[in-house]
């Protein structure tokens, strides 16, 4: 179904239904950045581009699980990763984020002029933190790769309190971890499962 969602050879229903699973995934993704932990208990700035980061982090690990199950679904069908169901399903979620961000920055009283350039750099300000937030995790011995990647991106005009630091890289591992567990199954239907941030019990202050 997925892989045909751009290729106009879908029945109007699967469409509908492909889109349906878009949206209820971007929606958790959405979801999470209204969480409050970030912000009150881990000193990360509620501000538009404090929620940006928020929403790249957990589409990060979203988009990290389809892309794992897209080459587990290439290797097993000989079909290339970007045809399969799950890359299928990668791009539409992808395209809906852009479209969203696109809507936000149109509200937020951007104008059209703009839109243009302020959307490519939210474009490449992801894919730079994509990078460099894959290769924290891939520093399984040392979180300092990590912490460094959120500081530099999450608190880039804050000072990042070391406690709130921490917390969020390990909140990014337990999000990771989280997903590797994720099944086709459940993403084709919608059902992403992030697990809840840890506790804190005081605000972290800078």
């Amino acid at each position: 179904m997925f892989d045909l969602l751009f290729g106009g050879r879908a029945r109007a229903r699967d469409r509908a239904q492909s889109q349906a699973v878009v949206q209820t995934l971007y929606g958790a993704v959405v979801q999470q950045t209204r969480r409050p932990e970030p912000y009150v208990a881990w000193g990360v700035p509620d501000t538009l581009d404090g929620r940006y980061d928020m929403l790249v982090l957990h589409a990060f690990v979203l988009f990290r699980a389809l892309g794992r199950l897209s080459q587990e679904e290439s290797k097993a069908t000989g079909v290339p990763e970007g045809r399969t169901e799950a890359g299928g399903l990668s791009q539409a979620v992808f395209d809906h984020m852009l479209r969203d961000l696109d809507t936000n920055l149109r509200e937020a009283g951007v104008s059209d002029m703009r839109i243009g350039a302020r959307m490519k750099k939210l474009t490449k300000a992801f894919y730079g933190r994509v990078s460099s937030y894959e290769a924290g995790l891939k520093a399984e011995e040392d979180d300092a790769t990590l912490r460094d990647a959120l500081d530099r991106n999450v608190y880039q005009k804050v000072a990042a309190p070391p406690e709130g630091l921490a917390a969020l890289a390990r909140h990014v591992r337990a999000l990771a971890a989280a997903a590797d567990t994720w099944t086709w199954a459940d993403l084709s239907h919608g059902v992403a499962r992030y697990p809840d941030p840890e506790p804190t019990a005081e605000p972290a202050t800078p």
